[in-house]
């Protein structure tokens, strides 16, 4: 199965999370692009894509991903399945906890992506986030300011989750 892992990071928790990903889905073919350095076109090589994004601030893309949210509108994303991942900070962010997830797949599923991934969100504790839909998370949260010992557990537990969802 090959799939594209592209993240966008600044404090190297994203990339991080893509190495566990990576180590996690060893029986896969995964190509890992940082947005810094790749253009979004190479989206399209890929029918099983994971996007990594951090909320930043106030509810916003990290600032690779935000640099570059127009060339999402070139890519066709129909038929695609896409699995998202992202780090926030559910204690001082609450009210925009993993904002990024949902801004991110509201644009890849109008040009056709269909989702994969959602996680639950019982464990968490946040006011508000636009990566909640119909219950669940869009993806998958990772919150390394408060709760880093649930890391590697959650990336496991959700990998297993897309790696069928992809087939």
């Amino acid at each position: 199965m090959k799939i594209g892992l592209f993240y966008g990071t600044t404090s190297a928790a994203t990339q991080e999370v893509a190495d566990l990903i990576q180590d996690q889905m060893s029986d896969c073919e995964i190509e890992v692009f940082d947005v810094y350095e790749q253009d979004l076109n190479k989206m399209s090589d890929f029918d099983r894509i994971i996007i990594g994004c951090p909320t930043w601030d106030i509810g916003l893309l990290q600032e690779d991903w935000r640099s570059k949210f127009d060339e999402l509108d070139n890519i066709d994303f129909s038929g695609k399945k896409i699995a998202y991942y992202g780090c926030g900070d559910q204690n001082i962010y609450s009210s925009s906890f993993l904002d990024a997830l949902g801004i991110l797949e509201e644009k890849i599923t109008s040009k056709g992506g269909i989702t994969v991934g959602q996680t639950s969100t019982d464990g968490y504790e946040y006011d508000f986030s636009k990566a909640e839909k119909d219950g669940q998370f869009v993806g998958l949260g990772i919150d390394n300011d408060n709760e880093p010992e649930l890391t590697e557990e959650r990336v496991e537990a959700w990998c297993k989750t897309i790696t069928e969802q992809f087939k």
